[in-house]
């Protein structure tokens, strides 16, 4: 339930913060080259074995290292010219859809992007795994007045202490042991429509 809270509470200041960023028309070029890349994504996450897989299989009955995600990525260009621009991206993603399962996620990333196309990110992720660090890449391949951006995230495992006060059969332990939570590895693809 905490976590379900602190998601929530993220979900509200991801919010306020994009209504309060506004496009930069400094040291833009005559082309206008600002853009909003904001839209719907789909892909699907692999799950390393770790805590998260543990904890999936314990609680759902998840035993799958394979599940869908689907959500939006809001995004607003803070700074740049027509090289390159100087981003802000909220991600809100909902995984495990096809196993029966609600496994919210919001990313924040601060990155920037090319004039190729081509671009980078990194920022803090908060779901029901906790709280990790994420670090994305990808290329926006422009069809037309279609925006079609593939991107590639990676959520790296980390050491936690993790105590167990009792055994399987109940017997009182309190034993601590250094557990690894799991590599995320997550593709996705959007679509956008440009309107400048």
């Amino acid at each position: 339930m905490k976590k379900l809270a602190l998601l929530a509470v993220s979900l509200i200041f991801v919010g306020q913060g994009f209504s309060q960023i506004q496009y930069s028309n400094n040291n833009t070029s005559p082309s206008n080259f600002t853009q909003n890349l904001s839209g719907p994504r789909v892909g699907f996450t692999i799950l390393t074995d770790g805590e998260l897989t543990d904890n999936l299989d314990e609680e759902f009955g998840l035993n799958s290292n394979l599940i869908t995600q689907f959500g939006y990525q809001f995004e607003k260009q803070i700074m740049g010219d027509d090289k390159v621009a100087g981003l802000v991206e909220g991600l809100l993603f909902i995984g495990g859809l096809e196993h029966g399962l609600f496994l919210p996620s919001v990313s924040a990333m601060f990155g920037a992007r090319f004039e190729s196309g081509y671009e980078f990110a990194i920022g803090p992720n908060i779901s029901l795994a906790g709280a990790a660090l994420v670090l994305g890449f990808g290329k926006t391949i422009k069809a037309g007045n279609l925006n079609i951006p593939i991107n590639f995230a990676w959520v790296p495992s980390t050491k936690r202490e993790k105590t167990d006060h009792y055994d399987d059969e109940y017997n009182y332990i309190n034993e601590t042991k250094t557990i690894q939570t799991g590599h995320r590895f997550t593709i996705t693809v959007g679509f956008n429509y440009r309107s400048r």
